[in-house]
């Protein structure tokens, strides 16, 4: 049997390493329209056009390996359409209770346990050492990080993401879209669209449309169709200085970062100490505070604080607004 990987990022390689442990997959292949490179790990890595044409889907299964849960979706249902099943990539160290259920297209990490009872929906990824307590029901297209833990009898939604250390108590409801930050401690029901973070977790953003690391492009452009031709949104349409821009986005950048030690220059994304939750609210406070829009892989040019601000004032130039 064949296993496909929709996706040839870092999570690519991270199933990939999972699949080897395995032991059960006679070919690998990774499936990406906007790849760099032609293979990855040894494995040959093609459009989903191509993919189609060369992989059947009675010889071929598939996990999605997209970190954006929202895309998870829409890529998971774009093989589901086009006949393909999903795989269940499970790694030789995790246990799984035998009388719990375990959707398609799940990924089961190193030490991963699933208690007695446990449902687990469709196209769920599990971390490394996450523990998944007796009775908890998880809904399709959620993520759950690295140690963290689900108390029993508790539900979680759709789409939702769930930090690493995160602990959420038993009995209690995590609403569709929703992030629970990283080491967060959760005692009470988390509403749809709504982000946490804490311990006491409190609410931090509500109404987020259910993305984790950026706007999806059709919420750009509905905001574009939305705003008045002859302004074009917000203060980045106005005829406002560089220096203003510059303000602007210290502001928004210092905000997101409140409390954090760090070095404003030299700063990068995945330093020990930053937290993911700041870097999501960065981006899409800075396309709320100048009316531009960031897509996924972009957001990985904001390396310092100099690189962003001059993106930012790239994108206001690109835009057709004059500073």
């Amino acid at each position: 049997m064949i296993l496909a990987f929709y996706g040839a990022g870092a999570m690519g390689r991270e199933f990939k390493y999972v699949a080897d442990e395995t032991g059960e997959w006679a070919e690998m292949v990774f499936i990406d329209d906007h790849a760099a490179n032609e293979s990855l790990l040894g494995c040959p890595v093609i459009g989903f056009q191509a993919f189609r044409k060369h992989y059947s889907p009675e010889d071929t299964r598939f996990v999605i390996t997209i970190g954006e849960p929202k895309f998870r979706r829409e890529a998971f249902e774009r093989m589901k359409e086009a006949g393909y099943q999903g795989a269940r990539l499970v790694h030789p160290s995790a246990y799984i209770s035998p009388d719990a259920e375990v959707g398609e297209g799940a990924v089961i990490g190193p030490g991963v346990f699933i208690g007695s009872l446990a449902k687990i929906g469709n196209d769920f990824y599990a971390a490394k050492g996450a523990a998944i307590g007796h009775d908890a029901i998880i809904r399709n297209h959620t993520r759950v990080g690295v140690g963290a833990f689900v108390g029993g009898h508790t539900v979680i939604g759709e789409n939702a993401f769930i930090g690493s250390g995160a602990m959420l108590k038993d009995r209690i409801l995590i609403g569709d879209y929703s992030v629970v930050a990283i080491g967060s401690a959760v005692f009470s029901d988390v509403a749809d669209n709504t982000t946490v973070m804490g311990n006491p977790a409190r609410i931090t953003n509500e109404g987020g449309q259910g993305l984790l690391y950026a706007p999806s492009r059709m919420a750009a452009e509905q905001e574009a169709q939305e705003a008045e031709p002859e302004s074009g949104g917000g203060e980045a349409a106005q005829n406002i200085s560089p220096e203003r821009v510059a303000e602007l986005y210290w502001e928004v950048f210092s905000g997101c970062f409140d409390g954090i030690d760090f070095n404003p220059v030299s700063f990068r994304f995945h330093d020990d100490g930053w937290d993911s939750i700041a870097q999501m609210n960065l981006i899409c406070r800075l396309e709320e505070t100048f009316r531009i829009s960031f897509k996924g892989r972009e957001t990985m040019k904001i390396n310092s604080y100099r690189t962003g601000l001059d993106f930012v004032l790239k994108k206001i130039e690109e835009s057709g607004n004059k500073t």
